[in-house]
């Protein structure tokens, strides 16, 4: 008798532990991660809350700005400036230039999505301003697209006429001195051309380094030809 009941003592000894074993399967702290999930929801899975998530489908595995955005990263790409001075109240540009030209295309053929963004400026005591930067703006345009085969539609033309200053010409220009007038008017006289596989638009410049390339055009100079 004694021994029948200690093996009936075992035997439920054993079946409580069993429930124990079975009711602790599930990690308890299972349910508090479910539950904020429900109420936290990210449906693309970015690490971007639904509620502030502007791009709520990006795809999955893809980088992410905090916004919720796709970030595009470039592993190449073009970003290409070149400046050129003009003799006072001059729309045509020297000659001494002919070889940017040739570098210019290359660049560009190279890439041939990127955008080109043409800039004319005027100095102060210049007159006729207005179609004078344009001119200048129009002749660097016209002169890639009909001399070297760069397609019109892929260049933009701006007027920023004598609104952006500039001194300092050892940096821009290796050219400037060979034409031997160095006056800070002489400065103002010029275009500049940039080029670029990322920038589409300078009304939206979305990342701090295009915005100190481009800021300060976007900000004073008028489009006035696609």
């Amino acid at each position: 008798m004694i021994t029948r009941s200690y093996n009936a003592l075992l035997f439920a000894a054993a079946l409580t532990l069993a429930g124990c074993q079975t009711a602790t399967t599930m990690p308890p702290q299972y349910e508090n991660i479910r539950t904020m999930q429900a109420e936290i929801p990210d449906s693309d899975g970015d690490g971007i809350l639904d509620d502030i998530d502007e791009c709520p489908q990006t795809p999955r595995h893809t980088v992410v700005d905090a916004k919720g955005c796709l970030i595009e990263v470039y592993t190449s790409g073009l970003e290409m400036e070149f400046n050129g001075f003009f003799p006072s109240m001059s729309s045509q540009l020297p000659a001494i230039y002919n070889e940017d030209y040739i570098t210019m295309v290359k660049s560009l053929n190279e890439y041939p999505k990127a955008n080109v963004f043409i800039f004319g400026h005027v100095a102060a005591n210049e007159i006729n301003q207005d179609s004078l930067a344009r001119n200048r703006a129009l002749i660097v345009k016209n002169t890639l697209a009909s001399q070297h085969g760069i397609d019109a539609k892929r260049m933009r033309t701006y007027d920023c006429s004598n609104n952006i200053f500039v001194e300092n010409t050892e940096n821009i220009d290796r050219n400037f001195k060979a034409l031997n007038n160095e006056s800070i008017e002489s400065k103002q006289s010029r275009v500049t051309l940039k080029a670029s596989s990322s920038v589409q638009d300078l009304t939206n410049l979305e990342y701090d380094y295009y915005i100190e390339i481009y800021g300060e055009y976007a900000k004073y100079c008028e489009r006035f030809e696609s």
